[in-house]
């Protein structure tokens, strides 16, 4: 219990991965359908299947591509929590730029291929699909286009909120009507201003084209939430820094700079958290300047953090249970310091076989210049060689 990353019971193994549910996540759940319930109780069920089904299945798949992106590139992944901000997808992968690329990029590829099904189905339907990340309302009344018939996108609801016509294009959000004595009918808007109307037309849409709407907007924005914040560890952020990585052929120096740019985003969600009283928002920038904090740290420290994607930590943040390799002492080893002791023991192993593995060639290609000179090299060779010189250059 002093571990809050450990307050969690476990769902299912699937796929040799345990997947656990946070008791934030049920705790923020019911709250959010409580509210929910407050303002709009005739709605209660369709807000309970968007929040607890859609969006929880859209992180989790999310999740498990990138526990499956990881494999690919023979890592581990062995461990998804689900989380309030998210989901965190435990694994670790090879020390190198391809490895780290392919694994962040395999959550975002799952919405991707989402929105790409469903968004073909609903077209397939005459329809264009929600493509207005802004507009929340989006999520629970799409208003979709019929592009064979001109339809004005109304959705089919007989029921507050409405969504009227004012004059030519305009569409007002209406709560609900209100009747005169005399007949004529008022809507009152979301902005508490009152349009007189005549009665309102639906075009009433087929129900597996609205929750697919709805399953293509909720996975629309967790692409757009994941890409276009450039914050470590967000799945921009991880990409970032693999690119710098890759530019540089220096990890510590590219990680330093993401995190740095992380920091300097999560600076930006807090004036935004503010600006729109968001605290949910907040919660995310504090996570950012938290995880990016530590990461400083854990270089400073000379030992190496690996395996987060996405907003994930990587296994054992905040002790998963005991390290055997960690040598005794008079006080208990706090969690993180098992874990960190952990990455070390496993991080100097790989490098040890990695630089067994450039020595042993290192040696086949000076034999090979010995025998046939420095011409016979072919590019991949030169650049394995200076690659190699600048790592033995470089070391401490």
């Amino acid at each position: 219990m002093r571990d809050p990353f450990n307050w969690s019971i476990p769902l299912f193994r699937a796929f040799g991965i345990q997947v656990k549910l946070h008791i934030l996540y049920i705790v923020i759940t019911l709250g959010i359908l409580g509210r929910t319930y407050y303002q709009d109780p005739s709605h209660i069920g369709e807000f309970a299947l968007i929040w607890v089904v859609i969006l929880f299945a859209s992180i989790l798949l999310h999740e498990f591509g990138h526990c499956f992106a990881a494999r690919s590139v023979d890592g581990e992944a062995d461990e998804i929590l689900m989380w309030p901000l998210g989901g965190l997808a435990y694994c670790n992968v090879p020390h190198t730029v391809r490895a780290n690329f392919i694994t962040v990029a395999g959550g975002p590829l799952v919405n991707v291929l989402i929105c790409l099904v469903s968004g073909a189905a609903i077209m397939a339907a005459s329809y264009l699909p929600p493509v207005n990340i802004f507009q929340s309302r989006q999520l629970y009344y799409p208003e979709l286009t019929n592009y064979r018939t001109g339809g004005s996108g109304l959705p089919g609801y007989e029921e507050p909120p409405y969504h009227l016509k004012k004059g030519t294009n305009e569409i007002v959000f209406a709560l609900k009507i209100i009747k005169t004595p005399a007949g004529a009918r008022y809507a009152v808007s979301d902005d508490n201003k009152l349009y007189e109307i005549e009665d309102p037309k639906f075009e009433a849409y087929p129900a597996w084209v609205l929750w697919l709407s709805r399953i293509f907007w909720v996975n629309l924005l967790l692409i757009a939430f994941n890409m276009a914040l450039p914050a470590f560890p967000m799945d921009a952020g991880r990409m970032l820094q693999c690119y710098l990585w890759h530019r540089s052929d220096d990890y510590n120096r590219a990680t330093q700079t993401a995190c740095y740019v992380g920091m300097a985003t999560a600076m930006l969600l807090t004036i935004l958290a503010f600006v729109f009283n968001d605290s949910m928002l907040f919660a995310l920038a504090v996570f950012i300047v938290f995880s990016c904090y530590q990461q400083l740290m854990i270089l400073a420290s000379g030992m190496e953090e690996r395996g987060a994607f996405g907003y994930d930590f990587s296994k054992g943040y905040g002790g998963f249970g005991p390290d055997e390799d960690a040598p005794p002492k008079p006080k208990r080893v706090g969690p993180i310091k098992r874990w960190l002791l952990a990455r070390k023991v496993r991080k100097e192993q790989r490098e040890t076989e990695q630089r067994i593995a450039d020595e042993t060639r290192l040696d086949d290609l000076l034999d090979k210049i010995s025998r046939m000179g420095k011409d016979s090299l072919t590019a991949e060779e030169r650049r394995f060689m200076e690659r190699v010189s600048t790592r033995y250059r470089n070391r401490p």
